[in-house]
């Protein structure tokens, strides 16, 4: 006895939801998954084109509030080959029929062909129906056969009937496209993405709302990624803005992630097989468990990934994020004239709050930060006036709170030259 796979839900349908392009139209526009209005039209011609057979049966208004008989509508689709420009097409026909009033069949053309979505496989199909009829109008698939609708019927007022040996196996594979939450603990979750339990059968894929997108991590991942907010898809739901994954992925670890979570998987997202042991976390505020597990993990000398490492030495001081060098006599009298330069202009250094350090972040010859001028040993390389300018540099950013390439540091730099130039005038010309 021939299975069949039936997805199905309350309410009704009309017949341009699968004939009229562009048309869509939700129960619930904000939560649902689709909103191109394309989807039914795409897993219809694909089903067909891979030789599946496809039915749609509409339970029928009653004619008055007297009529309790239950009778649907039902349309079926076929084919039909002609000629268009010297090419053979496969034209898509629809006809509807109500076996229980006696109408006569009435046919007619779909506005789309077997070529239509020629990129989508079964399982597309398989997504777009299940996402239609159980995620966004909150129905149900249930597997029938001919003694199934002869002890129950119809399951609900929309049926869609597929019968195909390949779609009945996708069926089968429901787990490798969709995230059953019965199974699968959610580990963490930011606004937009929660990390859960993985997925061995989803080829790492990355999901949309529990729908399996079609793309794929580049390397196998320690858990499954599943956005919960809206995002950009194509129309064959792929996610249209691949390159902020892994920072959302990140997001998730470093935001939301327990510690007890991080201790275990850190090391494990070390190792440079795995996906998130290059994660982009350059933009992510670190939680109080992530520094905690970071700081434990560093001290027991146990593996972590190079940006957990870094996004941790960023969260301490940055004192502790330095490695201070004791200067040489020659490099002392280097900074000892560069001070004494400085004073003689009113600008006082105070060398206490001076250190010297192997280098700094972004290769910086020098950086203010916590009442600290911090100065990188290549300066004293580069020679007197390199050194002298890096000091006045970082005493601006110190005494008049300026930042780099502002307004205010351009206008404090200009006014200290015409000042030096009105000194060399006075002195040289007068």
């Amino acid at each position: 006895m021939t299975k069949q796979v039936c997805f199905h839900n309350s309410g009704s349908l009309d017949h341009r939801a699968f004939t009229m392009m562009g048309l869509s139209a939700k129960a619930d526009a904000k939560t649902a998954i689709g909103y191109f209005g394309t989807g039914f039209k795409y897993a219809i011609a694909t089903l067909i084109r891979s030789g599946c057979r496809v039915e749609i049966h509409v339970k029928d208004k009653p004619r008055s509030a007297r009529d309790t008989k239950i009778s649907y509508t039902q349309y079926s689709f076929y084919t039909l080959t002609d000629e268009f420009r010297d090419t053979k097409q496969d034209f898509i026909y629809c006809t509807a029929f109500n076996p229980d009033s006696g109408n006569i069949a009435r046919d007619f053309e779909l506005p789309y062909t077997t070529h239509f979505g020629v990129n989508w496989k079964v399982w597309q199909a398989y997504r777009e129906l299940y996402t239609n009829c159980v995620i966004d109008e909150k129905g149900g698939v249930v597997v029938i056969d001919e003694d199934y609708l002869n002890d129950v019927g119809y399951p609900d007022d929309v049926c869609v009937i597929v019968t195909g040996d390949e779609f009945m196996k996708v069926h089968e594979q429901h787990d490798r496209y969709f995230i059953n939450d019965d199974k699968y603990e959610t580990v963490a979750k930011t606004f937009r993405m929660r990390a859960v339990d993985k997925l061995h059968d989803c080829d790492n894929g990355v999901f949309y709302k529990s729908m399996y997108t079609g793309t794929r991590t580049e390397k196998p991942s320690l858990f499954t990624y599943d956005y919960i907010s809206k995002v950009s898809l194509t129309e064959d739901r792929t996610l249209a803005d691949v390159w902020y994954i892994k920072t959302h992925v990140a997001a998730v670890w470093v935001e939301a992630m327990s510690y007890e979570t991080l201790i275990e998987y850190l090391p494990l997202a070390s190792a440079k097989e795995v996906y998130e042991s290059d994660l982009d976390a350059s933009y992510e505020s670190p939680s109080t468990a992530f520094i905690s597990a970071c700081e434990y993990l560093i001290k027991h000398r146990r593996s972590i990934p190079m940006w957990a490492h870094q996004l941790y030495i960023k969260s301490r001081p940055f004192d502790d994020q330095v490695t201070s060098v004791k200067m040489t006599k020659f490099q002392q009298k280097m900074l000892d004239r560069a001070c004494a330069i400085l004073e003689h202009h009113e600008c006082i250094v105070d060398k206490d709050a001076i250190r010297v350090c192997v280098s700094l972040p972004e290769d910086l010859m020098g950086m203010y930060a916590d009442n600290i001028i911090y100065l990188s040993k290549a300066v004293f390389d580069k020679g007197d006036m390199i050194l002298l300018g890096t000091l006045y540099e970082e005493w601006m950013h110190q005494h008049h709170n300026c930042e780099d390439m502002t307004r205010k540091m351009q206008n404090l730099l200009v006014d200290k030259v015409a000042l030096l130039m009105q000194q060399v005038y006075v002195i040289e010309c007068e």
